[in-house]
């Protein structure tokens, strides 16, 4: 299996330069090609038509034509950071939408989808504060989560890979493949005990072993916080990257993700890798 297209979401925020050089980084080392997507967003604007608002359409032609710009800028610094990096093969799309419906369309071809954690101190113009978790839910790929704060270099080199006898688990260690056939250390771990079932843990590491990927295989009690606990092994591991499924449910027809994911979301502090 391979990664052979890889794409960023875009923005204006100040973390857009940091994620764009993980995923340049990451198309360098998988000769992938690298699209970034930046979507305009849509105004912001209430036409009520009623001379007391007369100057309301122009009103509506000037936000567009803001969004327009600041769209082409974010791409243009995106073309020069790929080409900075040396990746071999990229593309910039400024799309006419919101963020959200831009990138979940985009990600349904290609093999990896980058976004940002969202950084509660920060907010992003146009960026909804849940954006990573929806974007996990909905574009059908495997999501890289790159944290708000810190240095990263090319995520893969020690990975922490959570296991459970689940369908989102199996998933994401099945998307994760082209990233662990490179690693220096993989670590599967289970944070209690599985489904109720057989354990399925050692068959989770043969089934690497026969993609030529060595794993060790760790189980770990069962804790109050599991978010918690993962977070703080990839730290005492000195991982720089974590996959895990993200598990998700339908409230009043809205998407959620469960408890452990998004408190993963909230407090990551290297690269994770989410599949739904």
């Amino acid at each position: 299996m391979t990664c052979k297209t890889i794409l960023v979401a875009l923005d204006a925020g100040p973390r857009c330069a940091a994620r764009v050089g993980v995923a340049a980084r990451l198309a360098v080392a998988h000769r992938s090609r690298l699209v970034g997507v930046a979507p305009t967003g849509l105004p912001d604007v209430i036409v009520t038509m009623n001379s007391r608002v007369p100057d309301a359409v122009e009103c509506v032609g000037l936000s567009v034509s803001f969004l327009r710009e600041r769209a082409d800028a974010v791409a243009r610094a995106f073309e020069q950071q790929a080409r900075d990096a040396d990746v071999a093969s990229f593309e910039a799309r400024v799309v006419d939408d919101e963020p959200l419906d831009a990138v979940v369309r985009a990600g349904l071809c290609c093999d990896l989808v980058v976004v940002g954690q969202t950084d509660p101190s920060t907010p992003v113009d146009g960026i909804a504060f849940d954006f990573p978790q929806q974007v996990v839910l909905h574009t059908g790929a495997p999501v890289l989560v790159v944290p708000f704060a810190g240095d990263f270099g090319v995520p893969g080199a020690r990975v922490l890979v959570a296991w459970k006898d689940t369908r989102e688990a199996a998933r994401a260690l099945r998307d994760a493949l082209p990233m662990l056939s490179g690693a220096g250390q993989v670590m599967l771990v289970e944070i209690g005990e599985g489904g109720g079932g057989p354990d399925t843990l050692p068959d989770a590491q043969r089934w690497l072993a026969d993609h030529g990927i060595a794993a060790t295989a760790r189980s770990v009690p069962r804790v109050a916080d599991a978010g918690d606990a993962l977070i703080g092994l990839a730290a005492e591991l000195s991982c720089d990257l974590v996959v895990m499924g993200a598990y998700g449910h339908s409230r009043l027809r809205e998407w959620v993700l469960g408890g452990v994911t998004r408190h993963v979301l909230d407090a990551m502090t290297v690269p994770t890798l989410m599949s739904h």
